[in-house]
């Protein structure tokens, strides 16, 4: 019974052994991929170049890295947000009380409207895959800031409008 408990422990260190220790089989496989390409009729600078291509995935930033980049430039994104958010808290003071024209209205309505969607229910840090999704959604907020420009040059012409007839 001893020697059959032994014998199981035995082939299960082995087993555990053999699945967990560390082997040269990437080598080997890259050496084998390189011969059939060879075969195939691929050059070697082909399979060269290939392989260049996908040790610079390799060089790809950590991470760890990765992460301090987006949220580097998620620090960036949320200030981008808070000035919008201010902006719009600005111009609707601004625009309290001012009777426009129907089109005008609409335009404008339709400028805030978009701009407050992108700072109603903004996205986490989680929900970025890539600081160039952050730098997108960073290009997203600088161009409703841009429209907004157009609202407020829009409650201006209102105010000298306004003030003429008085």
């Amino acid at each position: 019974m001893k020697a059959m408990v032994g014998l199981v422990i035995a082939i299960l260190i082995i087993f555990i052994a053999n699945l967990f220790w560390p082997s040269n089989q990437a080598s080997e496989r890259k050496l084998s991929s390189k011969q059939d390409n060879t075969e195939q009729g691929e050059s070697t600078e082909d399979a060269t170049n290939r392989d260049a291509i996908l040790s610079a995935d390799l060089n790809a930033p950590s991470d760890d890295e990765k992460i301090k980049l987006m949220t580097a430039e998620y620090e960036i994104l949320e200030k981008e947000r808070k000035n919008l958010k201010r902006r719009l808290s600005r111009l609707k003071h601004d625009m309290w009380g001012q009777k426009f024209a129907p089109e005008t209205a609409k335009k404008m309505s339709e400028i805030m409207l978009s701009s407050h969607k992108l700072i109603k229910n903004p996205d986490m840090l989680g929900a970025f895959a890539s600081v160039k999704e952050i730098q997108d959604e960073i290009v997203k907020i600088k161009f409703a800031e841009s429209s907004i420009e157009q609202v407020s040059e829009f409650i201006e012409e209102n105010k000298k409008g306004s003030e003429t007839v008085k």
